[in-house]
């Protein structure tokens, strides 16, 4: 219990300082920084880390559109890539489209997407600082934590009560299609020093930037783009109840699947207390936990998982948890009665140095910095356009 409002008095000093603090202290600040405290101390003292997780992601995904589309009406007057914005290198870089640049620009010393390097609330320089210290951290946890686009696939995969088509089955066959398709878009960018995965597959098109429709080239991307949102964002994670584009189709989920083992959290499977029940096999939405990870008694997910904790949740034994991936190393130089746990201040620190705590801690507070200026701007635009409306209704 100690640990639990140790771990909610510092996540409040985090949320006051980054949510509230840094974006003018004002009622909309409090507010969703009350609603941000109130997700996190819900989660530690139930234990119960997905729910209170997809909550955030939604409302995140929500107000992240409502703030991106906002922004861009301000800047351009419409959410169409002008010429100008192209030539002023002034797209905003997306975190989806540093695999497809990254390669190309080492081979070739070529940045192949029009944002700037530093200077903008999404410039290149700034991405990258982001996305080097989510994977030293928190891995792919990144795409259940921090990712704006994720939490529509959490909220559509949520619709339904059961799942209409079990992709159980088809686990690995999933996973492989995955990095096909990534090694696929590294090709094609590479190979034509474009962005492919943004000009032709990218579904947040719909709900961000696009490019005008003004010849039968762009008239096809419009209508796949169009497509990949219906099915993979909507229809998809309705039927499945998983996030069927980040587990497809996402060229940065697939990157951070291969750079995860730098991270310093996992998840683990205690195959003496592993029952085989599949629960979490069932409900993972990222598709790392199949029949065979559980059969072979393989000890952890496979390398898709985001550490979104849905299978920690749902298992009857409680036989998953999180580990640090030095775990196992620390163990074998310290040995495993280094610590007394009958001493009340051994247990303290032990408890408060739980993976799952430190994890869920350093994760959330990824969320609320990621989130903070996009979310509390979101709420503020729905506000002013609820108050726009109600007086022209009233007029």
């Amino acid at each position: 219990m100690a640990v639990k409002v140790l771990l909610s008095a510092l996540m409040a000093f985090v949320i006051y300082f980054f949510t509230i603090s840094m974006h003018g202290a004002n009622i909309i600040t409090w507010i969703y920084g009350a609603f941000l405290l109130y997700l996190f101390i819900s989660m530690i003292f139930t234990g119960n880390i997905n729910k209170y997780r997809r909550i955030f992601q939604l409302v995140f995904a929500v107000l992240f559109t409502i703030s991106f589309i906002g922004n861009l009406y301000d800047e351009r007057g419409s959410m169409a890539i002008t010429q100008n914005a192209l030539f002023e290198s002034e797209i905003p870089f997306c975190h989806l489209v540093i695999p497809v640049s990254i390669i190309p620009y080492a081979l070739t010393k070529t940045i192949i997407f029009p944002a700037r390097i530093t200077g903008h609330y999404a410039a290149i320089v700034s991405m990258l600082v982001i996305w080097l210290t989510a994977t030293l951290t928190i891995g792919r946890g990144w795409c259940s934590w921090a990712c704006f686009y994720g939490g529509l696939e959490d909220g559509f995969s949520g619709i339904a009560k059961k799942q209409k088509i079990k992709l159980l089955p088809r686990s690995k066959e999933i996973r492989y299609f995955h990095f096909a398709f990534f090694s696929f878009l590294i090709l094609m960018s590479v190979a034509f020093l474009s962005s492919i995965f943004c000009v032709w597959f990218c579904p947040f098109k719909l709900i961000t930037e696009f490019t005008p429709i003004v010849d039968i080239p762009s008239l096809i991307a419009t209508f796949v783009f169009m497509s990949v949102f219906l099915i993979f964002i909507v229809i998809l994670p309705i039927l499945t109840k998983k996030r069927t584009q980040c587990s497809m189709l996402c060229p940065f989920g697939a990157m951070q699947s291969l750079l995860d083992p730098v991270s310093i959290y996992r998840v683990a499977i205690d195959t003496s207390k592993c029952t085989s029940c599949m629960q979490c096999a069932s409900v993972c939405p990222f598709n790392a936990i199949d029949i065979e990870t559980i059969t072979q008694k393989k000890g952890r997910p496979e390398i898709t998982c985001a550490k979104c904790g849905a299978c920690m949740d749902v298992c009857p034994q409680k036989a998953i948890t999180m580990e640090y991936s030095f775990s196992k190393l620390l163990t074998k130089k310290c040995g495993t009665n280094v610590l007394n746990p009958d001493n009340k201040i051994q247990k303290f620190f032990m408890d408060l140095l739980d993976p799952k705590h430190v994890f869920m801690f350093s994760a959330f507070t990824f969320g609320v910095i990621i989130s903070s200026s996009l979310s509390t701007d979101g709420i503020r635009r729905l506000i002013s356009g609820m108050l726009s409306a109600l007086q022209l209704g009233g007029n």
